[in-house]
């Protein structure tokens, strides 16, 4: 408000009023510091303006540059808190209010189940399940052995062995198992790991020493770790509660390598080749004439004396159909005798046809055809070796054939049903002692119930037969129930 206004507002009050002349000098002095002290005023509202147009030009200037920094930083990372103060006569102010630094969100990760580590592109899940079997076998396996808690055919009772065994009951949770996996994107492909672990570490049933199942990595189209056996087509296991599955089957085995996984198509099926150097492990049947008396618990040498890697190869076709898997496979197997530096070897092979058809509905068949003279360690759990010594110490390798065949019939979405046969033999030669195994058949019938994807129920009957040697016998017949839940 300028002087002229307030004269204008006084100056009718002052006409309207009388005074004396006294009066009005000391009005007129009055006026004149009002005047005074309105331009004082006036000059400091002006600063004021001044000062706050200066403010507010640097406060504009912070928020822009704040949104640059925020455009500028990388995706998922967060934008660096700037502060500013401005003096304002004696006092410091801050120019904006600290911000809070926040951790980034958890978000979902590039693979079902996985989430994304804060403040990288690494997906991380982790999962496993808790499970338990109850058996109740018609004879039991004798003290503290696998073969009571899934079907070791090499451990069935054959002969005078089967004295004083019965029935047995067996309860035990070891198969459960816990898994952590990653996967990383890279410009050379993508980088994934994956560990694994159950508690069927050790054959006392109380005792429960966790194992490794899997622990490997990869990147694009290169593996190294443990893992499947190359010479495995997991997509042909039948679906048994038992985990050792059919006799004839391939071992599930486990084992370190190295392997590429070459991607290809044909006439627009998708189709894969893979190759793989695999651990050598050399298992034996010795004469007890060769002077080689070292066994383990089912009966076999291990020499632990392997010079090349196991070679395998397989090709993969993947049709709309389902599956198919011809695999290949040449090892050495090498023995020497430290007493007398004796020492035997000798190269042999292995095939495997394998496969799963689907046929109507859900409904699908699997399958396993194999075949070699160097397949003993890893047809039928530990049932067969990969060669003999004889009495003079001399190396024969054995062969072995087998396979295996499963339906899988869906009832409904939540129940199903897998009748599985397998058949395995041997040719051994004839000086092999009476207690090894030359063949063994085995049946699966079970039905299963998934509610939820997370669980499943199930009851499952087995019968295996065992024949030796000496042409002696010895069966089981089993009944499994098993719960299932998935975490």
């Amino acid at each position: 408000m300028n002087v002229k206004k307030i004269a204008l507002i006084l100056l009718p009050a002052l006409i309207a009023t009388p005074f004396s002349i006294s009066a009005e000098e000391d009005l007129r002095t009055l006026i004149k510091a009002m005047s005074t002290r309105m331009t004082e005023l006036g000059k400091q509202v002006e600063q004021s303006n001044k000062h706050v147009a200066e403010l507010e030009a640097k406060l504009a200037k912070l928020e822009r540059e704040k949104a640059q920094t925020s455009a500028a930083a990388p995706s998922g990372q967060p934008a660096p808190v700037q502060t500013a103060t401005i003096a304002t006569g004696s006092v410091v102010a801050p120019a904006a209010e600290a911000q809070t630094k926040t951790a980034p969100a958890v978000t979902v990760g590039d693979a079902k189940g996985t989430f994304k580590i804060p403040g990288s592109d690494t997906s991380l899940g982790f999962g496993g399940y808790v499970k338990l079997d109850a058996n109740y076998s018609s004879i039991g396996m004798g003290g503290d052995k696998l073969g009571d808690q899934h079907l070791v055919v090499a451990q069935i009772p054959v002969g005078a062995n089967r004295l004083g065994e019965h029935s047995k009951a067996t309860f035990h949770a070891k198969e459960s198992r816990f898994w952590l996996k990653s996967f990383t994107p890279s410009g050379w492909g993508d980088i994934n790991t994956f560990l694994e672990l159950d508690l069927l570490g050790a054959a006392e049933i109380s005792n429960y020493t966790p194992r490794l199942r899997h622990a490997y990595g990869s990147i694009g189209n290169f593996l190294a770790g443990q893992t499947w056996t190359t010479f495995l087509n997991v997509a042909a296991i039948g679906d048994t509660l038992d985990s050792a599955g059919s006799v004839g089957a391939l071992v599930y085995l486990r084992q370190p390598q190295v392997r590429w996984t070459q991607p290809f198509n044909l006439a627009g099926t998708p189709m894969e080749f893979q190759a793989a150097l695999e651990t050598p492990k050399s298992r034996l049947w010795a004469d007890p004439l060769s002077g080689e008396t070292a066994r383990d618990a089912y009966g076999f040498n291990n020499p632990n004396d392997e010079r090349y890697p196991d070679f395998i190869a397989r090709l993969n076709y993947n049709p709309e159909w389902g599956s198919l898997s011809l695999a290949g496979m040449g090892r050495q197997i090498r023995y020497t005798r430290q007493a007398s530096v004796l020492q035997q070897e000798a190269w042999g092979g292995a095939v495997s046809l394998a496969g799963k058809i689907n046929t109507v509905g859900m409904d699908n068949l699997r399958f396993m055809l194999n075949y070699g003279n160097a397949i003993g360690r890893y047809a039928t759990f530990n049932t067969f070796g990969d060669a003999v010594l004889d009495a003079n110490g001399q190396l024969q390798l054995v062969k072995v054939y087998g396979g295996t065949l499963a339906y899988q019939h869906w009832w409904d979405k939540s129940w199903r049903s897998t009748l599985a046969y397998g058949f395995v033999s041997s040719d051994q030669p004839v000086f092999v002692g009476g207690e090894t195994t030359r063949r063994a058949q085995s049946v699966h019938a079970n039905l299963l119930w998934s509610p939820l994807s997370q669980a499943t129920i199930g009851l499952e009957y087995i019968y295996a037969l065992r024949e030796r040697t000496d042409n002696q016998s010895g069966d089981l017949h089993r009944v499994q129930f098993s719960t299932r839940f998935n975490f």
